[in-house]
């Protein structure tokens, strides 16, 4: 077999370390300087400075001349959602469902937005002769309950703004319609990285809820829901490690990464 000519080499060299470069962005380093790039790659800032501008002039960075960082550029941001879109999530978190409906003796579900609404894509229904079923393919307002509201909250600000700004349907009682108060709740869902709710929907049904996250970007949410009288405050807790659980796996079997929320479980 012919060894790899010394060009080859050099190229494939290259390859790594821009490869190299763009692994180091991430939700916490969004942005890097030259000296950032050279230190954490540990070769000399010619080298650095060199990639930098390849991965700039290919479209895959962008440089602010104020600060004298990079940053992602779009390109990177529309490779990012072909890869998404190219993987069947439905078919991804069925065994999650399954194991979080056996777990918690609940209905679990797997939801997305979608023009502008919050999606049911998969169900796992509960054992129990009381349980909690909703058709695939139904909408809900993202505004009401918590299965909808997770979504919402971890939404890109300028479509989680765009949202707000449109009239929030009361659906029963316990809606929040108020947007300060609305933002609010949303401030604290990131925060806790889970949202809770009771009777918001649907009278009488309770609801645990998590986003699916994978390198910063929202694929979905996971729901456990069932009877206000089964899901209770104290139940919250163990719930929520069990969803956190099955999100940060089916972000590793979609991308082969995942992006931690809060782990604050505090009711």
């Amino acid at each position: 077999m012919a060894r790899p000519r010394t060009s080859q080499l050099d190229g494939l060299r290259s390859i790594q370390r821009a490869a190299g470069v763009l692994r180091l962005f991430s939700v916490d380093r969004p942005a890097l300087t030259l000296r950032d790039v050279a230190w954490s790659l540990d070769v000399p800032r010619s080298t650095a400075h060199r990639l930098l501008r390849s991965l700039e002039h290919a479209g895959f960075l962008v440089h602010d001349p104020v600060t004298q960082t990079y940053r992602l550029g779009l390109w990177l941001v529309r490779l990012g959602e072909v890869a998404v879109d190219s993987v069947d999530l439905r078919a991804a978190a069925r065994a999650h469902l399954r194991a979080l409906a056996a777990e918690t003796g609940e209905s679990a579900f797997l939801l997305v937005v979608q023009g502008g609404s919050a999606v049911v894509v998969d169900v796992q229904e509960s054992q129990s002769p009381l349980r909690l079923t909703l058709p695939v393919g139904t909408p809900w307002p993202l505004h009401a309950g918590a299965s909808n509201r997770v979504l919402l909250a971890f939404l890109p600000p300028p479509q989680r703004e765009e949202i707000l700004r449109q009239p929030l349907r009361r659906i029963t009682p316990r809606t929040i319609t108020d947007p300060a108060r609305l933002r609010r709740e949303l401030d604290r869902v990131r925060r806790r990285g889970f949202a809770y709710s009771v009777g918001e929907l649907t009278p009488g049904v309770a609801a645990v809820a998590v986003p699916v996250l994978a390198q910063g970007r929202l694929l979905g949410g996971l729901t456990v829901a069932g009877p206000e009288a089964r899901l209770t405050p104290g139940r919250v807790p163990g719930i929520v490690r069990r969803l956190q659980a099955a999100a940060k796996a089916l972000a590793r079997d979609l991308l082969g990464t995942s992006t931690k929320p809060s782990e604050g479980v505090v009711v």
